[in-house]
Parts: C-alpha cells; sequence; structure tokens
C-alpha cells in the first residue's frame, strides 16, 4: 500500500510539472506574438517629390514664418571645400522656387533658423545668412574643426551644431563658440528638446541624449543604424531618419518601429524636418537631388 501512494504521487507530481512547462510555452509564445505587433499605428503616406533641381540635397528645414522649405546642397564631396555648395528654396507644395537662392557655400549640411537667421554647418565653419535679404552675414570659424553636420537651435537664440568627425557638439551663444559635449564618436543629428540633446551617433547606432541639469549622456534608443535627422512629433516621441533610406519612430520610452523603407527605390533619407502643424515630414534624397514630403498618418 505505502508503495502504490509513492508511485501514485510521483506521477502526480510529473504531471503538474509536465502541465507547468505547457503554460510556459504557451505563455512565451503569446507574449511574442503580443510584442511582435507594432506600437503604434502610425505610417507615411508620400504626398509630394520635388522635381531634380537641387545638388546632393543633404538637409531641410521649413520657415514657418515665410512658408518656405531651405534646402542645402552639397553639389560635390561632402567634406570638400570646393566653393560650389549653396542654399536652395522650395514651396509648402513641392514647387522649387529658387534652387541656388545663396551660392559661395562649401559642402553645406545641417540648418537652423533662429531670430530671422538661417544658420548652415558648412564643412569647417558655421555661417549665418538673413533670411529676409539672403545674404551671408558671418561665417564662424570654428577652432580645430574636422567636420561639421547638423544644426539645432532655440528660442533664446543659442545654435548648437555637431562635428562628426571630431564628435563633439558645439554651442554658438552671444557671438562666441564653446563645446557642450564631447567624446560621441561619428555625432551626427542634433535636436533640443525638453532641456535635453538628442545626438544620432553612427558609432554605436542609437540615439544618445546629453541630460543639461546632470551633464552626462545616455543612451535613449538603439539599433538605429546610421541615425541623421532626429524631429520631434509633438507627442513625446520621434522621427529618426537614417542615411540608407529609413525612417523610424522612437517613442517616449526609447522603443523603435520602422515606418518607411525605400532603400530598393535608392532614395536617401539625409537630415529631415517635420512640419508638425500639417503633419508632414521633408525628406532630402541626396543623390536623388530631390526632396519628398510624407503625410505622417496617425
Amino acid at each position: 500500500m505505502p508503495i502504490i501512494y509513492i508511485c501514485f504521487s510521483n506521477k502526480l507530481k510529473i504531471m503538474k510539472n509536465i502541465f507547468t512547462i505547457f503554460v510556459i510555452i504557451l505563455a512565451f509564445f503569446s507574449f511574442k506574438k503580443t510584442n511582435d505587433k507594432p506600437f503604434t499605428s502610425m505610417k507615411l503616406v508620400k504626398v509630394w517629390e520635388s522635381d531634380t533641381l537641387f545638388t546632393t540635397a543633404e538637409s531641410v528645414i521649413y520657415d514657418a514664418k515665410n512658408k518656405v522649405i531651405f534646402v542645402s546642397n552639397i553639389d560635390g564631396q561632402p567634406w570638400e571645400e570646393d566653393n560650389k555648395g549653396s542654399i536652395g528654396k522650395l514651396s509648402l507644395d513641392g514647387k522649387v522656387i529658387d534652387n541656388k537662392w545663396v551660392t559661395g557655400l562649401n559642402a553645406p549640411k545641417g540648418l537652423g533658423i533662429v531670430g530671422g537667421k538661417l544658420y548652415v554647418a558648412d564643412n569647417i565653419r558655421l555661417v549665418e545668412i538673413d533670411i529676409k535679404s539672403g545674404k551671408i552675414l558671418h561665417k564662424y570659424d570654428v577652432k580645430d574643426c574636422q567636420g561639421l553636420n547638423d544644426v539645432a537651435t532655440t528660442t533664446d537664440g543659442s545654435v548648437y551644431f555637431t562635428d562628426s568627425k571630431k564628435g563633439v557638439v558645439h554651442l554658438l551663444k552671444n557671438g562666441v563658440i564653446t563645446i557642450v559635449v564631447d567624446g560621441l564618436e561619428g555625432s551626427n543629428g542634433v535636436l533640443y528638446d525638453n532641456d535635453r540633446l538628442l545626438l544620432g551617433t553612427w558609432a554605436d547606432s542609437s540615439l544618445t541624449a546629453y541630460q543639461f541639469n546632470a551633464k552626462k549622456t545616455n543612451i535613449f534608443a538603439s539599433k538605429l543604424p546610421q541615425p541623421d535627422g532626429i524631429e520631434a512629433i509633438g507627442d513625446g516621441s520621434y522621427l529618426v531618419s537614417t542615411w540608407s533610406g529609413l525612417i523610424h519612430h522612437v517613442n517616449k520610452n526609447g522603443k523603435v518601429e520602422l515606418l518607411l523603407d525605400t532603400k530598393k527605390d535608392k532614395i536617401s533619407a539625409a537630415d529631415i524636418d517635420f512640419v508638425q502643424d500639417k503633419n508632414l515630414l521633408l525628406v532630402p534624397t541626396f543623390f536623388r537631388n530631390t526632396v519628398a514630403a510624407y503625410q505622417l498618418v496617425k
């Protein structure tokens, strides 16, 4: 009798263990299936693309006051001092106003607007252009500069700009240039948002956040190959372009989701801009020599 009881007890334990394992496996696959689903219903729908009148279009920015889009034209090698670079102008419906509005630049890339001025990261200097007249007001030489890339501005007149080759972020304030962040290998895109800088770094394929109050950096989002332009949507999340032709959505917790893949069409996605009140994403296509616009459908 005791032997029979023990055998039955062991068999019962085995059955319980098998059931437990089954439940765990079922829960795992259910969890995986849930996590494979997109976390947002957003999508990008193409609405227009400009004529091919821009030359190596690297960056775009919308000027809400004047209702025009500025486009930086490298027009040559991306890091050469060749005097071939220019800034073009485009309407919000994709019509080219002037493909070479300002000339005499050298491989211009990132753009920023504040105080009626357009700031351009022009290879080894920061250029200040008066938007009303189209005249170059100032060329700021940057000490030990190796390769300027993107620009971000704030309402108080601060102009932040990255040096991708040197791995630093500069600040222009009241005519003086200082270094804010260093040690960021391959720093490309920059965005000022919520008292922090978000920086796209190619070395680790991530978005790095620099907190001004703590004066330190941390990884905000990862698995972003060649992050270029960074734009706030307005709900705490961001759109991030990658040079190969991808657009990712990054939510407020740093989770990454692919929204657009144009690699097969050979449409690059360089330094983007996002017009929040129109839910319109502007994408410079680099070697395609155009600007494409996509409606963000939520």
